[in-house]
């Protein structure tokens, strides 16, 4: 019964023998080979600057590259677009109609707006096997930041299948670094990123997951959002034999993507330039790394009014604007 219960659970959210694209309906394919590969990176647009509507100017120069390269598929990190209420057409002509490889995408919060991104993509978490790996997508602008719910039951899914059936890796793709408050070694490291506004449940409810699922899988989970003023393009933080991952492209002169490569179950990685600057190997990019080169980007007085722009169209601004005014006009009414 339990094993029964455990494939019904798997076919609730997963494609057992390969998943399609919803971006360019190509199929990633379960086979019998002991290898394959794929890229991992985020923010596609780049960073505030790029205010074209195409993805940022390094992918796009790159898309020949990653057409002829060796890899099954490409997973964004979330912030795919940069406006998902104005990109899509525009992302379609230039990167989705002329990429050979199945793309997938863990949202970020410029990829969601009402239900547009849903309507078009579809659901925006999900897990599929390939090659007794599992590959988890996650939302992590749902709920801001909390994996509870559905998602939350998505991973003990997943923990089960470990316990059924052999798995040699589980991949996480997500866009918040939801890990990084909950490990004192990187305090500050990702202050210039999407974070959680009162905190999340990663401690308390995702994390015992993960060290169950540890147990009988190796599990490797990828992050996007690292922060415009990121030292690199990687972040690499083997904790208790987790392995967390942080890499983007911005748009800049360090833009770089993951290659991830599996042979027989095991997992190594390679950096790839997209600009054709040296690179160390991705454990090279560690805490001290970051420590050791802070990046501070020179104000640029003339992006001030895209600053503002900016800030006015981000709904928690507003959110802050009427709950302080709501207390200043408690305080005055209270004093009369």
């Amino acid at each position: 019964m339990k094993l029964l219960f455990t494939i019904l659970l798997f076919c609730t959210y997963s494609v057992s023998f390969g998943i399609s694209s919803p971006f360019n309906q190509l199929e990633f394919n379960s086979d019998s080979t002991t290898s394959y590969s794929f890229i991992v990176t985020g923010h596609f647009y780049g960073n505030q600057s790029n205010q074209t509507g195409f993805p940022c100017n390094t992918l796009l120069a790159n898309l020949d590259w990653i057409n002829k390269s060796n890899t099954q598929a490409i997973f964004c990190l979330g912030d795919m677009f940069g406006n998902v209420a104005t990109d899509i057409e525009n992302y379609e002509q230039s990167l989705f109609s002329k990429l050979n490889k199945p793309l997938f995408n863990a949202v970020g919060n410029h990829d969601l707006k009402d239900d547009i991104y849903q309507n078009h993509f579809g659901k925006t978490f999900y897990y599929f096997e390939n090659n007794n790996d599992l590959h988890i997508i996650l939302d992590t602008e749902l709920d801001n930041g909390n994996i509870k719910g559905e998602q939350l039951d998505m991973l003990k899914q997943v923990l089960e299948i470990t316990k059924t059936k052999p798995i040699n890796n589980v991949f996480i793709y997500a866009h918040r670094t939801l890990w990084a408050k909950h490990f004192d070694e990187l305090n500050g490291l990702f202050e210039d990123n999407t974070q959680s506004v009162l905190g999340n449940n990663f401690k308390t409810d995702v994390l015992p997951i993960l060290n169950q699922i540890k147990q009988n899988a190796k599990v490797f989970w990828f992050s996007g959002s690292i922060g415009g003023n990121a030292p690199a393009s990687f972040f690499y933080f083997p904790k208790n034999e987790v392995t967390y991952i942080g890499t983007a492209i911005r748009g800049l002169k360090r833009d770089a993507v993951l290659v991830v490569e599996i042979v027989n179950g095991e997992v190594s990685f390679k950096t790839q330039s997209f600009t054709n600057q040296p690179l160390n190997k991705l454990q090279d990019y560690d805490v001290g790394f970051w420590k050791g080169n802070e990046v501070e980007d020179g104000f640029n007085y003339r992006l001030i009014p895209l600053y503002i722009k900016q800030i006015l169209l981000v709904k928690y601004f507003w959110y802050g604007f009427f709950f302080c005014l709501a207390i200043i006009l408690g305080i005055k009414f209270l004093k009369f």
